[in-house]
């Protein structure tokens, strides 16, 4: 269930008010100025936008051309919107491989937005065998973006990820890895990163939770 028929069925959801995130609280808006919504059984929790929506030439400019192929053009994607982040996930015809376009800005300046890097990871019954971290991409201000897959538990309906202030939560859609993003923990000298993770059933309870540290695949 995406983002947009999340609001009949969570009665613990506000819209913040109008403003930027300047840091030290929940923010008030997502990269593409909405209103964030916000899920109060989850303390400072923020709800990153996402919704499943077919392929149909959504990654043009991020998957290559021998890629192609072997993806169907209405392949369910899932597009995620974050505070900071953007992204879209999706898998092949067999479902052996799973995609992510991450966005932000490249900064070798050799892809134009909104994506700045593609990765891809293999499958073994539908769970990942890598999270495929990415820490090539940048934020509006300049800040390493560390981007990563996260396999959901049984009855997991949300991945929170700690950030500055704020728990961001992405939505289980669609059978897939949840790609999830941050500023925080990032290890640029060493391609790694460590990120706080909490996964929580439909009304907010923790079922699990624990770092993932992970470092960028040779």
């Amino acid at each position: 269930m995406g983002l947009d028929r999340l609001m009949p069925y969570a009665a613990g959801i506000a819209l913040a008010a109008a403003g930027c995130h300047a840091g030290g609280g929940p923010p008030a808006r997502l990269l593409d100025g909405r209103p964030a919504a916000h899920f109060h059984p989850v303390g400072a929790g923020v709800i990153a936008s996402g919704r499943v929506l077919d392929l149909d030439g959504r990654a043009d400019g991020c998957l290559a051309a021998a890629d192609e192929a072997d993806v169907a053009s209405d392949a369910p994607a899932i597009e995620r919107i974050g505070v900071d982040s953007q992204s879209l996930t999706f898998a092949n015809r067999d479902g052996s491989v799973v995609y992510a376009c991450d966005g932000g800005i490249d900064p070798a300046g050799e892809r134009s937005a909104p994506w700045c890097r593609t990765v891809l990871g293999e499958l073994d019954a539908g769970r990942l065998l890598d999270p495929r971290l990415d820490v090539i991409c940048r934020d509006r201000r300049g800040r390493p973006l560390a981007y990563a897959f996260v396999d959901p538990v049984a009855g997991a309906r949300w991945v929170g990820v700690r950030q500055n202030g704020y728990v961001e939560l992405y939505e289980v859609l669609a059978g897939l890895p949840v790609r999830v993003a941050t500023t925080r923990g990032v290890d640029l000298e060493r391609d790694r990163a460590t990120l706080e993770v909490t996964q929580y059933d439909a009304e907010g309870r923790e079922l699990v939770r624990g770092e993932l540290e992970a470092a960028v695949a040779g």
